[in-house]
C-alpha cells in the first residue's frame, strides 16, 4: 500500500515547491475539483500541490498567479448546521451561521437519514423535515445573494454527499456540476464560525503531499 508524506505550505512558499517539482516531473496536470497540481514521472514519487484558494492556475502560462482580488466563498455543511463565507483574496468579507432541528434526540441520527431507513413519518418527523427545507433554502437564499452581487471564481465545499439532493434541488442556480466547486480536503467536526475560520486559514496555504 504507498504511504503519502504531506506538509503544510506558507502561500509564499508554494511556487518555490512548484519550480522544484516542474524539472523533474514527465507531466503536471491541474485538477479542478480539488485546486491542485499533480506531478508524475517514471523515476520519481507522484506529487501533489494543492494550491493556496487565493491562487490561480494559469493553464495557457503553464504557470501560478498570484491575486489581489480573487472573490471566492467557502461552504461547510452538515445536518442542522452550516457556515458559509463571502472571502477576498485574504480576507473573510462577510460569513453567516444557519442552525436547524434536523437531528432526533434519542438516535441521535438527521431527519434524512430516519426517513431513509424507517419510511413515514411522524408529527415529530415533519416539523423536523419542515425545518430541513427551510435551513437549505436559507443557505440556497445566501449563496445565490453572493452569487449575483460578485463574480465568484471558486466555491471551496465540505458537505456529504447524503446532503446534496437537498442543496444542489431544482430552485438553486448552482449544480452541483459547477466547474468553480472545489472539495475542502479535510474533516471538519462541526459546522461553526470557529472551525470557519480554521478552515479559511488552511485554504489560504498550500499543501504538499508526495506519494511514496
Amino acid at each position: 500500500m504507498s504511504a503519502s508524506n504531506k506538509q503544510l505550505l506558507p502561500a509564499e512558499e508554494v511556487e518555490h515547491h512548484f519550480k522544484q517539482l516542474l524539472p523533474t516531473a514527465d507531466s503536471c496536470i491541474y485538477e479542478p475539483p480539488k485546486h491542485r497540481l499533480v506531478f508524475e514521472s517514471e523515476s520519481v514519487d507522484t506529487s501533489y500541490l494543492r494550491l493556496p484558494i487565493h491562487y490561480i492556475w494559469n493553464e495557457a502560462a503553464r504557470s501560478i498567479i498570484t491575486t489581489e482580488d480573487k472573490a471566492y466563498l467557502i461552504s461547510i455543511i452538515e445536518s442542522g448546521n452550516a457556515a458559509l463565507a463571502y472571502c477576498e483574496d485574504d480576507q473573510i468579507i462577510e460569513h453567516k451561521v444557519f442552525k436547524a432541528y434536523m437531528v432526533r434526540k434519542k438516535q441521535g441520527k438527521s431527519q434524512i437519514k430516519h426517513l431513509k431507513t424507517k419510511g413515514k413519518s411522524k408529527a415529530g418527523s415533519r416539523v423536523r423535515l419542515a425545518n430541513t427545507e427551510h435551513f437549505f433554502e436559507e443557505i440556497q437564499e445566501r449563496i445565490t445573494e453572493w452569487l449575483e452581487y460578485f463574480e465568484i471564481e471558486q466555491i471551496a465545499l465540505s458537505c456529504s454527499k447524503t446532503l446534496y439532493p437537498f442543496l444542489f434541488s431544482d430552485n438553486f442556480e448552482l449544480d452541483r456540476k459547477d466547474e468553480r466547486l472545489i472539495k475542502i480536503p479535510k474533516h471538519i467536526p462541526e459546522a461553526n464560525f470557529d472551525n470557519l475560520l480554521s478552515i479559511h486559514g488552511y485554504l489560504m496555504n498550500g499543501e504538499l503531499i508526495e506519494v511514496v
